[in-house]
């Protein structure tokens, strides 16, 4: 695959005065690859989607595709195709003549968009469908579709702009597994943006953090998940405890920290110093409650949700850590003092300074 299918260069915009919306944002995306910019509301993934499809203009950077600079093409100019959370598909058309819009559109034979339409039924799992119109299909079908049209042109690039928010979680999760199966027989390079982490781990070849403008990083889903960069990643991918500590030990990649009163044992590939504060991630899931465990903590309340049991902990410190694991467990109750413990290899030091410390 090339390495530079598609790249965002410097890319800024604001749309007021001192806010600034996108923040000079770098990005290579690969030939058919599955890119997913997963952020919060507001932090410029659906922006950037915009100024790649053509329809808006950044204020400065440039948009690259197979080596042309497009930023200045129109978006019919640019072989990219979007599909959107509310389908936009036509009512008082069928699905036949919604598939081949854009095909007609470009005058394109009768028997070519026919021939196309047949293919993209198929290719979506809704043959028989093709004279119902919008409103006799489900919500799951009316996406199926909108994804066949913008896929009926042969697109080098397919947008996808939260086009499953609209759906319930079985049905997305359902529709998340189409996608990538798609993605794969086609080869086309998927650019999909979305705030829930699920879609985004369950989808994505990479993917890209966003926050206020910046991507926070860049990587695969074991590294977003397991290697996060910064205490927003932590939290925002996983719900990852955040808390800090201070440096007390350390013998090669392996260090003790203070929490508080109490030492924890980490292992870390950072380069840090004794009396050095840093910021340490840790995914509820790691937390081991255990009786003879060297950390201690109150409970302050406990929930079940999806499966999994959250309790959340009180350290001596005054911090507080949620730990998670499924299934139930009656003997733990609020007000409990417990004991605690984690792996030193679970542990991961984050926001650290760019080359380390000495």
């Amino acid at each position: 695959m090339s390495d530079s299918f598609l790249e965002l260069k410097n890319l800024k915009k604001s749309f007021a005065p001192g806010e600034a919306v996108l923040q000079g944002i770098n990005l290579t995306i690969r030939q058919g690859e599955f890119v997913t910019l997963l952020g919060a509301s507001g932090c410029g993934k659906t922006t950037t989607l915009r100024i790649i499809a053509g329809l808006e203009q950044p204020d400065s950077g440039s948009v690259w595709l197979e080596g042309q600079d497009v930023t200045a093409l129109e978006p019919n100019q640019r072989d990219v195709n979007t599909v959107f959370q509310n389908y936009a598909l036509f009512p008082h058309m069928n699905v036949a003549d919604n598939i081949g819009y854009g095909l007609k559109i470009r005058k394109a034979p009768k028997a070519e968009i026919k021939k196309k339409v047949k293919e993209m039924l198929e290719l979506v799992q809704l043959e028989g469908y093709e004279k119902r119109k919008p409103s006799e299909l489900s919500g799951g079908q009316k996406q199926r579709v909108a994804i066949a049209r913008a896929l009926a042109n042969n697109p080098r690039v397919l947008l996808l702009d939260e086009p499953l928010g609209a759906l319930d979680l079985q049905l997305r999760r359902t529709m998340q597994l189409e996608l990538k199966r798609l993605q794969k027989k086609l080869g086309i390079t998927f650019i999909y943006i979305t705030h829930d982490q699920e879609e985004a781990i369950n989808m994505s070849d990479r993917i890209v953090v966003m926050n206020q403008g910046q991507f926070e990083q860049i990587g695969t889903p074991d590294e977003i998940y397991n290697h996060p960069k910064t205490s927003y990643v932590a939290a925002f991918v996983g719900n990852a405890n955040i808390f800090k500590g201070t440096v007390a030990e350390k013998n090669g990649h392996h260090i003790k920290v203070k929490l508080g009163d109490e030492v924890a044992s980490i292992d870390t590939e950072e380069k840090v110093n004794i009396g050095e504060t840093v910021t340490v991630a840790l995914r509820g899931e790691n937390i081991l409650l255990e009786e003879n465990a060297n950390l201690h903590a109150t409970v302050k309340e406990k929930n079940f949700a999806a499966g999994q049991l959250r309790v959340l902990l009180t350290l001596p410190n005054g911090d507080e850590i949620t730990a998670s694991r499924f299934g139930m467990n009656a003997d733990i109750q609020p007000g409990q003092q417990i004991c605690w413990r984690f792996e030193p290899k679970d542990a991961i030091l984050v926001d650290r300074p760019k080359g380390g410390t000495n």
